[in-house]
């Protein structure tokens, strides 16, 4: 199977399956987190062919030259540097992270905050469970 129709297919793959999870834990604060946030990413990818873009200005500023000189090159199967053609860009990969050497995108760091949160929201409510039932 060629990359080109590959790499969607790997994507819905994986977005369908997340979101399948997420809806199943939907009560959870943390996880109506989560699904914004990957909401946000997916958004950004679809509206600019199934890539996200990544600024190549983050790229520099989290220190990542040589990916940078990379995509300026080629691209991978995932992300796309951000161009004037570049649509909703302030969805997309902008946010340098140089002590973790890594851009990540608003959605991105909605996740990271849902993961942050998601384990003492569950420990609460197995605490909160426990005492009920005893």
């Amino acid at each position: 199977m060629s990359p080109a129709i590959a790499a969607p297919l790997a994507k819905t793959a994986v977005i369908t399956l997340v979101g399948y999870g997420l809806w199943q834990n939907r009560q959870l604060g943390s996880i109506r987190l989560a699904a914004l946030g990957l909401g946000l990413n997916a958004l950004a990818m679809s509206v600019n062919g199934g890539q996200m873009p990544v600024s190549p200005e983050a790229l520099e500023k989290a220190g990542l030259e040589d990916f940078l000189r990379f995509m300026q090159t080629a691209s991978d199967a995932v992300h796309v540097l951000v161009g004037p053609d570049t649509k909703m860009s302030f969805l997309c990969d902008i946010i340098p992270l140089p002590l973790f050497k890594k851009v990540i995108s608003p959605g991105d760091a909605l996740l990271f905050v849902a993961v942050l949160l998601f384990f003492p929201e569950t420990t609460q409510r197995i605490i909160q469970h426990r005492k009920q039932a005893a």
